[in-house]
């Protein structure tokens, strides 16, 4: 009996040996060599794979750059990074739009009016699609999927609420993407000391916001009114308009006249 064994974990092992030399030999023989060129991208490059760029990794981004040699832009790197990729291969840089992430939704768990409870998976995707929890169907339900995306750590949830830590954010939009709200907004940013944006994204009139958050946008247009205002209206909401900031003067007077502060500021 001993011998079979014996005999048997002899067989094994031989045949073992022979598929591991089998392997290494076609191993050697089918190896792709990497371009040196493509391992120089990848060490100037942040290494995160957030995939702002279009590609999947920063792998695929440095190869594509390396084989078409035509610019192409890497956000989270800004105009540093992207300047060393464009010197190294003798190309063009191209212009860096960086962006900074906000939620359109500022309440608090304490804010936010629920007459229901939610029982099931632990995932805004499944609380959405079953209208469970929250009254407002526009609001944060504050379970996190977007911190699990978040490729640099810059969000969290405090109170219920999402929290950006801005000076964290790299602007590649995978929360934008993973919201099943769509509350995430990528606004343009080129180094101000502060962001001011709209922490609301319910597009009813304000009697029924008023019921369902202390904190929503009830369309009264005071901001609108400001002099110098980018502010709009459309939908019974606010919204910025980036681009027609003459100064933050007029930013900083409508957050200070909205009735209910849902108008918000960040410091960069």
């Amino acid at each position: 009996m001993n011998e079979m064994i014996i005999k048997g974990l002899v067989v094994m092992g031989g045949l073992g040996l022979v598929f591991s030399a089998t392997l290494a030999y076609f191993g050697q023989r089918l190896k792709v060599e990497s371009n040196p060129l493509v391992e120089k991208v990848l060490d100037i490059l942040p290494g995160i794979n957030c995939g702002a760029c279009g590609f999947s990794s920063c792998r695929s981004f440095a190869e594509a750059i390396v084989a078409e040699r035509k610019p192409l832009v890497c956000i989270p790197g800004g105009e540093d990074v992207n300047r060393k990729v464009s010197q190294l291969l003798g190309i063009q840089s191209q212009e860096v739009k960086r962006a900074k992430a906000v939620v359109r939704c500022g309440a608090t768990k304490n804010e936010k009016k629920t007459s229901s409870f939610y029982v099931g998976p632990t995932s805004c995707v499944f609380v959405d699609i079953t209208l469970g929890g929250l009254d407002c169907k526009y609001g944060c339900i504050g379970l996190g999927d977007c911190v699990d995306a978040c490729p640099a750590g810059a969000i969290s949830i405090k109170e219920g609420r999402v929290v950006i830590d801005i000076k964290k954010c790299i602007g590649c939009g995978r929360c934008t993407k993973v919201c099943p709200r769509g509350l995430f907004e990528l606004i343009p940013w080129q180094g101000e000391s502060k962001i001011y944006f709209v922490a609301c994204n319910n597009k009813e009139k304000g009697g029924y916001v008023k019921t369902v958050c202390k904190k929503g946008c009830i369309g009264c247009g005071i901001c609108v009114r400001v002099k110098h205002s980018p502010f709009y209206l459309q939908n019974n909401l606010s919204h910025i308009n980036y681009q027609q900031i003459s100064n933050q003067e007029a930013l900083e007077e409508a957050k200070n006249k909205c009735p209910t502060k849902c108008i918000q500021e960040l410091d960069v």
